[in-house]
């Protein structure tokens, strides 16, 4: 790996320092040449602001972002692989992540490579090309079995016949990959059997969550606590969140909570099952919550929601039965 440091915090990187990697070709696109660009000119979100990566079945790694940004800040940029792909129609291919991280840098120019299809290809078979095969190598993070996946699942249901097992196959060998044969196999008999195929899903994290609502629903006040809840969480988790909310409660700037369920690592296909899931986890703690309230409400002050009235006796020698909490 070869990494050059930027000159200040704030450069671009040069065309130049990219001059020893050939323009990149695929099966469905072709590349009109490498060049600065201003990254506000990328169109990387769609209408309701969500990004776009439909190679990726989870979306764009969160984690995978920052780790590119620490990267850049104390390694400088890797020149000895492709920078991010952008579409003679501004829109990113590729390098949702580098991008992302890029601007959270703060930075205003990038160096990209410019594509577009190749006769009889869509942009879509473009971005799916380039997103599962151009991340085998570090500090991308590589595609994965699931975005091979979904990427084929899908390429399968816009065919006007159904592809066979071998036509699959091919499909999968003409994108780089660094599968086993035996692995490849296993993906298209998977994908064969996917019916919803046509969905990605945008990969969030609790902070994005509120911005979002915050952005939506504009009237909200500031005493309304937004809470964040990851609805594909344990049961550890959910009762983490319950805590949560009791100090949500007992803080007396907030005098209102709206909770907001979402996803972790989870294919659209299951999304409508784990949402279902995380209602009714969320049923059983507001059960067992109004069980509480109305014992405390029978008892009134002597009611303690952990209530530890004796000591395990442990100090050996010394303690020999259960000890009296005072």
């Amino acid at each position: 790996m070869i990494f050059r440091k930027l000159p200040t915090s704030s450069a671009c990187p040069d065309v130049s320092w990219f001059k020893k990697l050939p323009l990149p070709s695929g099966r469905s696109f072709i590349c009109t040449g490498r060049q600065k660009m201003r990254l506000d000119q990328i169109e990387r979100v769609n209408g309701e602001g969500q990004v776009v990566n439909i190679a990726r079945e989870l979306g764009t790694d969160k984690q995978n972002v920052q780790d590119l940004q620490n990267s850049i800040k104390i390694r400088g940029v890797l020149v000895d692989v492709q920078p991010p792909y952008v579409g003679t129609n501004y829109k990113a291919q590729d390098g949702f992540s580098r991008l992302e991280a890029i601007q959270g840098l703060g930075l205003e120019f990038w160096v990209v490579n410019v594509v577009k299809p190749k006769k009889g290809f869509t942009w879509t078979d473009v971005s799916t090309e380039i997103g599962l095969g151009a991340n085998n190598h570090p500090p991308s993070k590589s595609a994965t079995r699931g975005d091979f996946t979904k990427a084929l699942s899908r390429w399968i249901v816009n065919q006007e016949q159904q592809p066979t097992q071998g036509q699959c196959i091919d499909w999968m060998n003409d994108i780089q990959h660094c599968f086993s044969q035996e692995v490849v196999s296993n993906i298209v008999r998977k994908a064969l059997q996917v019916q919803s195929a046509k969905s990605s899903v945008e990969s969030v994290d609790s902070k994005s969550v509120i911005t979002k609502v915050r952005q939506e629903l504009g009237h909200i006040a500031d005493t309304t606590d937004i809470l964040a809840f990851n609805i594909s969480g344990n049961d550890t988790y959910y009762k983490r969140a319950a805590f949560d909310v009791l100090k949500s409660i007992s803080n007396p700037k907030k005098s209102d909570r709206l909770g907001v369920g979402y996803t972790k690592d989870i294919p659209a296909e299951q999304m409508t099952v784990i949402r279902e899931e995380g209602l009714n986890q969320a049923r059983i703690i507001n059960e067992l919550f109004e069980t509480a309230f109305q014992l405390r409400m029978k008892k009134g002050d002597s009611f303690k929601l952990l209530d530890i009235r004796y000591m395990m006796p442990q100090i050996i020698d010394v303690e020999t039965s259960l000890i009296p909490v005072e």
